[in-house]
């Protein structure tokens, strides 16, 4: 199998296991500013629980993006098993992304503050773990793979976002 045969067979693993948990994860800038899902609470420590970045309005927008991928992937391909997938690849791609928040707030990030790999991982991992939960049996050299391509990738769709002004800084 050649290099391109591979990238191709790791880019369709990609887009049909994960579409709906990237697409989630992306698509809460477009609501802007909202209401924070911590609510201002501060932890133990004195730092804020999440910050302003997680809001309420983009895990819903997330939610309902990452939902509606995996109900047109499902479709698309007459598979039920994949609506299941996405809707929870969706959802743990949010749950990770605000893991990642919380422990970030604890290491003395702030918003915005780049933390490499897990900025790009988080909800990868965060969807690749609820998946499965629910059963999914993954090719994990394609996950290793997609893992490497998913930085790449971030790196992309973040600079876009940000000269979009969807973003506040490039990462």
């Amino acid at each position: 199998m050649g290099v391109l045969e591979i990238l191709g067979e790791v880019l369709y693993y990609l887009a049909i296991y994960y579409g709906p948990a990237m697409v989630a994860n992306a698509s809460p800038v477009l609501v802007g500013k909202g209401t924070p899902i911590d609510r201002g609470v501060a932890f133990v420590d004195g730092r804020r629980l999440l910050g302003d970045g997680k809001t309420w309005e983009g895990l819903i927008i997330g939610l309902l993006f990452g939902t509606t991928i995996a109900a047109v992937e499902a479709v698309a391909f007459n598979n039920p098993t994949m609506y299941v997938y996405g809707v929870t690849g969706a959802v743990g791609a949010l749950i990770g992304d605000i893991v990642a928040s919380f422990f970030k707030r604890r290491l003395g990030y702030e918003r915005g503050a780049p933390l490499p790999v897990v900025d790009q991982l988080d909800f990868y991992i965060g969807a690749t773990v609820f998946m499965l939960l629910v059963g999914w049996q993954p090719k994990w050299g394609d996950v290793v793979a997609g893992a490497v391509l998913i930085v790449a990738l971030h790196k992309l769709t973040n600079l876009i976002a940000y000269y979009l002004r969807l973003k506040d800084v490039p990462w």
